[in-house]
C-alpha cells in the first residue's frame, strides 16, 4: 500500500475539543441538569464554546475566526438539552482523528523507546559506579 493510498485528511476539530463536547453532553445524560434548571443548558453551551475555542486556537493553531466559529458550533451542540446531540457529533470527529493519526504511523520502527532500550547494553553490578 503506498503512502498516497493511506492518506486521510485530518479532522477539522482537535480531538480534545471533540472529547470535551462528548463530556459536556454526558453532564446532561448522567445528571439531568436541564430538568432542575433550564439555564444550565446555556451555561454548558458557553462552557463548550469557550473550551472548543481555546483548544482550537492554542492547540490546533487555528486563527481566531475559525476557532470562534468551531467553538460556536460545538458550544451549541453541547448546550442542546438532549444527551445524544454532543455524542452524535463528537464521537465521529474523535474517531476520525484517531483513524487519521493511526494511518500516519509508519509500518515499522514507530516505537523508538523500545528500539533504543534493546540496543543499549545492560548494566551489571560492577558497572553501577
Amino acid at each position: 500500500m503506498t503512502d498516497e493510498a493511506r492518506q486521510i485528511t485530518p479532522p477539522p476539530i482537535h480531538p480534545l475539543a471533540a472529547f470535551a463536547t462528548i463530556a459536556l453532553d454526558g453532564v446532561f445524560f448522567f445528571f439531568f441538569i436541564e430538568a432542575i434548571n433550564p439555564l444550565a443548558a446555556l451555561g454548558i453551551g458557553i462552557l463548550g464554546f469557550v473550551t472548543t475555542t481555546m483548544v482550537q486556537r492554542f492547540l490546533d493553531n487555528d486563527e481566531w475566526g475559525a476557532a470562534i466559529a468551531k467553538g460556536l458550533v460545538l458550544g451549541i451542540v453541547a448546550g442542546v438539552p438532549y444527551p445524544v446531540a454532543g455524542t452524535a457529533v463528537g464521537l465521529p470527529l474523535l474517531a476520525w482523528a484517531g483513524v487519521s493519526r493511526w494511518m500516519k504511523l509508519p509500518d515499522r520502527g514507530n516505537n523508538q523507546i523500545i528500539d533504543e532500550a534493546i540496543k543499549r547494553p545492560r548494566l551489571t553490578k560492577g558497572d553501577e559506579e
